[in-house]
Order: structure tokens, then sequence, then C-alpha cells
């Protein structure tokens, strides 16, 4: 993604989360969509635009839960559905008359600290220690280690990485109690490198850092796969994790009171 990608927002700014947000990106990225606006049919048409004949749109989905009463015992229940609409990205709509423009790419000299950025990974309460040549969450001790600054390629390369490791933190038993975190399960640590991946994403995507690929994420796509298959459900579970995750970390990264 040229400048790095931006979270969906549907056709009012409000944004998009979780699984939509994959979704979204996925569509965006393989039909070469600038915009981050999404809209529906009929939004389109209420906001004087038309879809463009033989345009491709992308399933969304809506989750919520039902309360029903038992007519005998006055007990409630929650009961979940899920809904599904298609929408269509701003890019797709003649006669919006700039109402949607595309956002000007992001660019970072990789050479510099981001002095905004900084602020914002400081109101983390978490340790972070710095040396050595790896970066990793330590769960029993309960620590980032990050590198040097210097030893990355870039600061987009630098800050992805240390919200990567943050939103493992966030998972710590004290905070959002995270149970791919937590596990022993070779399977379930691999999940939770993907809800860390996921998560980041989300933070670059709301504060202005490209994510880009690593060289570890193929050690694990083999049981982020195999987790797919046996289990429709697990996609999902994912983005909410990470979504859970970056709503925690975001709430702190641009809380304005200090």
């Amino acid at each position: 993604w040229s400048g790095g990608p931006t979270i969906p927002l549907r056709h009012n700014g409000v944004a998009y989360r979780g699984i939509n947000v994959l979704s979204l990106w996925a569509s965006a990225m393989r039909q070469g969509f600038a915009s981050p606006y999404w809209l529906t049919f009929k939004q389109a048409l209420e906001l004087g635009g038309n879809v463009r004949k033989g345009s491709k749109g992308t399933t969304v989905v809506y989750a919520n839960k039902l309360v029903v009463k038992d007519s005998e015992t006055d007990d409630e229940r929650a009961i979940p559905f899920l809904k599904r609409y298609t929408v269509f990205n701003a890019d797709q709509v003649e006669g919006l008359d700039g109402k949607y423009p595309a956002p000007a790419p992001i660019i970072t000299n990789p050479e510099t600290r981001d002095v905004e950025l900084e602020v914002m990974f400081s109101r983390i309460d978490a340790t972070v220690r710095i040396g050595g040549s790896q970066a990793y969450y330590h769960t029993r001790d309960d620590y980032i280690q990050m590198p040097a600054f210097e030893a990355f390629h870039s600061a987009d390369d630098y800050y992805a990485t240390l919200a990567h490791e943050a939103v493992h933190h966030a998972g710590h038993e004290s905070r959002l109690n995270r149970k791919t975190l937590i596990s022993t399960s070779r399977a379930d640590y691999a999940r939770d490198e993907l809800v860390a991946e996921l998560g980041a994403s989300f933070i670059g995507a709301i504060v202005g850092f490209k994510v880009d690929e690593r060289e570890d994420h193929a050690a694990y796509i083999e049981h982020w796969l195999t987790a797919l298959r046996n289990d429709k459900r697990a996609i999902f579970e994912a983005a909410r994790e990470a979504q859970n995750a970056a709503d925690y970390l975001l709430a702190m990264m641009t809380d304005q009171a200090d």
C-alpha cells in the first residue's frame, strides 16, 4: 500500500472495526482504491452520486445481539445475529463532487524519530528496554525488549515493531487477559502473533505509520492456515482481539490529559 493503509470509513466518517477492516483493506488493495470511504448503493444515491456501472461491491458484516423475553418466565436472553451488506468504495462512485478526497500519503524520514509518535508511545503503561538484536514481549517479567532505533531500516519499521510488541503486552492477564498470549501451545502462540500484527496494523492506520511484511511472518503462515481451516471463526476472533488491544492502547496513546 502506497503511504500505508488508512482505517476504512463509512460514508459519515465513522470507522469500520474488526473483521470489516481486513475485508475492506483487502478489497482496496486488490482493486487499487485510494479512498478510505465506503458507501452502500442507497447512500451513494442519497448523496447525489451513482455507483459506476459494472462496479463490484464488497461484503461487510454487522454483528449484534437481539434481546428477547420469555413470555412465561419473563427471563431475558441474548440471541447473537450477523447481517451482511454490500458497500462500494468512493472511487467507484461518480458525482460525489470531491466529498471524499483521498488522504495524503504518509511520508516518513527513515533516519529520524517522529516526535508525535514518540509522545504517543511514551503514554503506554509499559516497561520498554532498549538494546540487543531482538524484539519481543517477555510474558513472565512483563516488559518489552526493543533493539535501538538506529538498528531498524526505517522509522516505520521501528514504530510498527513497537506497536506489535505493545499488542502482546496488552494481552497480559492483568490487562486484557488474552488466552492465546498466556497459553503454552505453539498454535496459540502463532494465533497471538496474528493478533499482534493485526493490532499493529490497526494502530498504524490510525496514528500514521506503515506496517510492512516481516521475515518471521512466513514461519507462522502454516499455523494460521491450519487454524483457519479448523475453525472458520478464527479470523473473526483474531480481528476482534486485535481491535480490543488497539482500542486499549490507543486510549492511552491519544490521551491529551498530559
